[in-house]
């Protein structure tokens, strides 16, 4: 225990080489909580040292211990790593282990990572369900970004009423939180003048100095998706915002 909190305040303190030491003292001493954390935590470290093959070992040493937690978090931070490397079928894998988890917090962010890359595959069908099961985790930092995500998948592929739907429950949800988009850059989509919204993987998940007492611990970076909105030109395939802002209601009875 003490090596893990040793591990995390050397890290914060810049203190990269010490911080590996501790935590590879951690994860050596076979506890079954911190040995787990600390490889998981190992892995977002060698990750930021830009050390993919001991990123990628520690974080499968996390998800095979099994630890209800830190077996999630480190399968989706191993999907995100991997996702950089292109390594697109272990990935998905990867990904599909933290979704398959339950996790409150961890399978619905993994949920919209695994939609992401599956959308850049062109793999629509899977790329929708994934989005939607994100959505319908009803997860408050995930609903907005895989709404939004899902409506432009819906209204690449015509289904009006659905990215009607979809991007009403991403306004619905807080979009305009999630920056750099707000939500008249929203309502533009919802007109139908074109632009496009695509998000890079969520943050990796990292465990706040085992401060880990339940779900979910601190996570490393930003806590969501970039968003980036290209240019809005085209036709006002989905009506006007007024139409769609008096009542119009998607599946489930979503506005």
């Amino acid at each position: 225990m003490a090596a893990l909190y040793r591990g995390s305040l050397l890290k914060d303190q810049g203190d990269l080489v010490g911080a590996e030491t501790a935590f590879q003292r951690a994860v050596d001493s076979g506890h079954p909580d911190v040995a787990p954390m600390a490889a998981n935590n190992l892995g977002v470290l060698l990750t930021e040292e830009a050390d993919v093959g001991g990123a990628r070992a520690a974080y499968e040493l996390a998800v095979r211990s099994e630890h209800a937690d830190v077996a999630p978090m480190a399968a989706n931070n191993l999907g995100v790593l991997l996702t950089e490397e292109a390594e697109v079928d272990d990935a998905r894998a990867a990904y599909q282990v933290a979704v398959d988890s339950g996790h409150a917090d961890v399978a619905p962010m993994a949920a919209l990572n695994l939609g992401l890359l599956l959308d850049a595959q062109g793999d629509v069908a899977g790329a929708r369900s994934a989005y939607e099961l994100a959505v319908d985790s009803g997860h408050a930092d995930v609903v907005s970004v895989a709404a939004v995500n899902l409506g432009t998948l819906l209204r690449d592929q015509g289904d009006v009423a659905g990215a009607r739907a979809a991007f009403h429950l991403a306004i619905d949800s807080g979009f305009v939180d999630i920056a750099p988009v707000s939500a008249g850059h929203l309502r533009v989509l919802l007109a139908g003048q074109g632009g496009s919204v695509n998000a890079r993987p969520a943050a990796r998940i990292g465990a706040d100095r085992v401060r880990q007492t339940a779900a979910l611990g601190a996570r490393t970076g930003e806590t969501g998706a970039d968003i980036d909105v290209e240019g809005v030109e085209g036709t006002d395939d989905l009506g006007t915002i007024e139409a769609m802002e008096e009542g119009d209601r998607g599946p489930n009875g979503r506005r």
